[in-house]
């Protein structure tokens, strides 16, 4: 395999993971907490529900653009 074809392809290095993303959020949850400890289960589920949120609205937006105009979504 070429060095072009693999420039071309996506990195996982480049993209955090799921759970990398939700450790993130439930840090920054923590941080806006003012560091106390004693949350940290309530800022990982915050942080599980805020992440699995933006992913399912990210994938409903991708599927409404997917759709040609003469055919719109069934609600």
């Amino acid at each position: 395999m070429s060095g072009t074809a693999r420039a071309a392809e996506p990195s996982t290095r480049d993209t955090p993971s799921q759970e990398e993303r939700i450790r993130r959020r439930a840090y920054e949850l923590h941080l806006l907490r003012g560091s106390q400890p004693g949350s940290e289960v309530d800022d990982w589920l915050q942080a599980e529900e805020d992440i699995r949120r933006i992913e399912d609205q990210a994938i409903d937006e991708a599927s409404l653009e997917s759709f040609p105009a003469s055919d719109p979504p069934a609600f």
